[in-house]
C-alpha cells in the first residue's frame, strides 16, 4: 500500500523500505506548510508512542506531500540556536560547569529541534532560570534582550569585516595589523564614521553599513530601539509559554513565528 500510494502520486519508491506509513491530511497553504504540518503529528505520535510502549519511533528520514515534486525532510532544519561559546572556549566536555547553565543549556536544546510547544516551553525555561527576577518572570525577557543588544554592534561590524577583507585587498592590509575581533570591529567601525568605508557589491551589506552608521552616530537612542524590538520577541515567547502550559494551548497561530523571530536572539544571548 505505501508502495501503491507512493507510485500513484509519482514519487520514487527506491530505498523506501517501511513497515508502516501514516497517510495524514492537514491544512496550510502549500507543500511546505504542509510538510511542517506533518512534522507536528509525527512528534505528537512519537512521543505518544514512547510513553505507551517505553519504545522509539523510527522515522525514514523523509516524507512526501501530496502533489509536491520532491520529498520533504523528515526533521526541520535547525531553528539557528547557536551557543558557538561552547565550541571556541573548549567546554563542550567541561566537567566544571555551573550545574544552573547546564541545566538551561538542556533546556535551550529544546528549542532548536523539537516541536514548537516543546520548544517554547523549553526555551523559555532556559532564559526564565538564569535571568528572572523571582517577583516578575517576565523580567528575564528584558534582561536577555539588553545582553544580546550589548553583543549586537560587534556581531555586526566583525561580520562585515571579513566580508570587506574578501572584497577589498587594500582593507585587508589594514586588517591584517590588529589582533582579535573587538580591535577588528573597532576598525571598521572608525573606517564608517570616518566615511572611508568602500563600496561593497551586496545589498546586504550596504544595509549592515547604513544600519552601522546610523547606531555610531547616535548610539543611545538606536541602542534603545534594538532594545525594545528584541525584549518584545521575549515577551512574545513568554506569553506564547504562558499559553501552552497555563492555559494548554497548543494550537496557537503565534507558535512557528514566534520561534522563527526568537531561537538565534536566544542562542546569542545564552
Amino acid at each position: 500500500a505505501i508502495t501503491a500510494w507512493l507510485q500513484e502520486n509519482r514519487f520514487s519508491t527506491a530505498n523506501v523500505r517501511a513497515a508502516v506509513a501514516l497517510i495524514l491530511t492537514v491544512q496550510a497553504r502549500d507543500h511546505v506548510g504542509a510538510a511542517t504540518a506533518a512534522r507536528g503529528e509525527a512528534d505528537r505520535y512519537a512521543a505518544r508512542s514512547l510513553i505507551a510502549t517505553g519504545k522509539l519511533l523510527k522515522p525514514l528520514p523523509s516524507l512526501w506531500v501530496k502533489g509536491a515534486a520532491e520529498p520533504a525532510p523528515m526533521k526541520e532544519a535547525s531553528r539557528g540556536v547557536g551557543v558557538k561559546e561552547l565550541f571556541r572556549e573548549d567546554r563542550v566536555f567541561s566537567t566544571e560547569a555551573s550545574q544552573s547553565v547546564d541545566a538551561a543549556l538542556e533546556l535551550l536544546a529544546h528549542l532548536d529541534g523539537s516541536s514548537p510547544p516543546a520548544a517554547i516551553a523549553g526555551g523559555w525555561g532556559a532564559i526564565e532560570g538564569l535571568l528572572a527576577d523571582p517577583n516578575d518572570r517576565s523580567s528575564a525577557a528584558d534582561n536577555l534582550a539588553t545582553l544580546v543588544t550589548c553583543s549586537f554592534p560587534r556581531a555586526e561590524l566583525t561580520a562585515l569585516s571579513y566580508r570587506v577583507e574578501r572584497q577589498h585587498p587594500e582593507v585587508a592590509q589594514e586588517l591584517a595589523e590588529v589582533t582579535g575581533n573587538r580591535e577588528r570591529a573597532r576598525a571598521i567601525g572608525r573606517m564608517i564614521v570616518q566615511s572611508r568605508m568602500p563600496d561593497m557589491r551586496g545589498e546586504v551589506d550596504q544595509a549592515a553599513i547604513a544600519r552601522l552608521k546610523k547606531l555610531l552616530d547616535n548610539p543611545g537612542p538606536e541602542l534603545q530601539t534594538i532594545r525594545d524590538a528584541i525584549g518584545e520577541s521575549f515577551h512574545r515567547l513568554y506569553r506564547q509559554r504562558n499559553l501552552i502550559l497555563h492555559g494548554a494551548r497548543l494550537d496557537s497561530v503565534a507558535l512557528t513565528a514566534s520561534l522563527r523571530t526568537v531561537a538565534k536572539l536566544a542562542g546569542a544571548g545564552m
